[in-house]
């Protein structure tokens, strides 16, 4: 028996992109699902001492964990994706899926990163050991300080794990050294490991006025994005 997948994108009331991100699943033969949009008025954050901007930080996250509750609890899939709602996916996700998941138990992994952002190649060293490979994909471990939670993959027994884990009583515990956000948390938790060639690539253009982070998205944009491949 083959096993599914569910894919969970992550929006926050923008309907333009919800819209945009039901439409690349759609065409390529699956479904996008999504869960309530978490505020900093969630009881989990609206109380806590700390800033707003953490607490915008803690409303990304939360929105995350929900996917993954809703994804462990309420349905039958297998695995999911769980993706933000600015990445193009590739356009033979459907065929690849069964692949994917082969993989990851091959490797026994806990999370398995569709997409990152690294504007190079990606080289097979002990930054990025590689744990398996065949004729369509490798699959490679990478460093602590590769960053991007914006398309993974995982079990729904890893998923229960990270919804016990990642509470308001965990997070207002971390540090400045191990804040508490998708970039640190949900992809450096487990065994990890990322897949080459990415199966998503996040557009260039990010919500922010921080001109180093919008260069730096831009440039693994122009790196990864090919139109042959992506939706």
């Amino acid at each position: 028996m083959q096993k599914s997948c569910a894919i969970y994108v992550v929006n926050y009331k923008d309907d333009a992109r919800r819209e945009k991100m039901t439409q690349r699943v759609k065409s390529i033969g699956m479904d996008a699902h999504f869960v309530h949009p978490v505020s900093t008025q969630d009881p989990r954050i609206v109380d806590q001492p700390i800033t707003d901007f953490e607490k915008r930080n803690w409303s990304i996250f939360f929105q995350h964990v929900d996917c993954m509750k809703h994804f462990s609890e309420n349905t039958t899939y297998d695995y999911c994706i769980i993706c933000e709602d600015d990445v193009m996916i590739s356009n033979r996700l459907n065929t690849q899926i069964h692949d994917i998941i082969n993989l990851y138990e091959k490797t026994e992994l806990d999370i398995l990163l569709l997409s990152y952002l690294w504007p190079f190649e990606v080289a097979e060293d002990h930054y990025f050991p590689v744990l398996h490979r065949d004729e369509q994909f490798k699959i490679q471990g990478y460093p602590i300080d590769l960053w991007g939670a914006h398309m993974y993959f995982m079990s729904k027994a890893h998923a229960k794990i990270l919804v016990e884990r990642y509470t308001p009583e965990y997070a207002i515990s971390q540090t400045p050294e191990e804040p508490f956000c998708t970039d640190w948390q949900f992809t450096k938790f487990g065994k990890r490991g990322l897949i080459v060639p990415m199966i998503g690539v996040e557009e260039g253009e990010v919500k922010t006025d921080h001109g180093g982070q919008m260069d730096f998205h831009r440039r693994c944009f122009e790196y990864n994005y090919h139109p042959d491949k992506f939706v």
